[in-house]
């Protein structure tokens, strides 16, 4: 069961990106994706989003690369992969962005 505030109400039924700007969030990213956010803006950034926008959608919105397995955060609450195409961000909600560890 998912226990993240919110989570089942939270999912939308068909996710995609909304041109109409309603709401507000934060956005922290970390390592070469700080180049992703707006121009002078600081880490966390604020930007305006639609409803009914998934963390899929703002990282299309930045520009970041939409093939790239980010591990994505709301509110400090890991989402699982198979939901950042489908989790709904509320206003003001803080999405962390982290690009995926590579090692060798």
């Amino acid at each position: 069961m998912d226990t993240r505030r919110g989570a089942d109400s939270r999912h939308a039924q068909s996710p995609g990106f909304k041109l109409t700007l309603k709401m507000k969030i934060q956005v922290k990213t970390t390592g070469i994706l700080d180049d992703y956010l707006p121009r002078n803006s600081n880490n966390p950034a604020e930007i305006d989003v639609g409803e009914d926008i998934t963390p899929m959608d703002v990282v299309r919105h930045l520009g970041m690369p939409a093939d790239d397995k980010y591990l994505i955060a709301v509110n400090g609450d890991v989402v699982p992969r198979s939901e950042h195409a489908v989790f709904k961000l509320s206003e003001r909600d803080t999405l962390a962005i982290m690009p995926p560890l590579k090692g060798g």
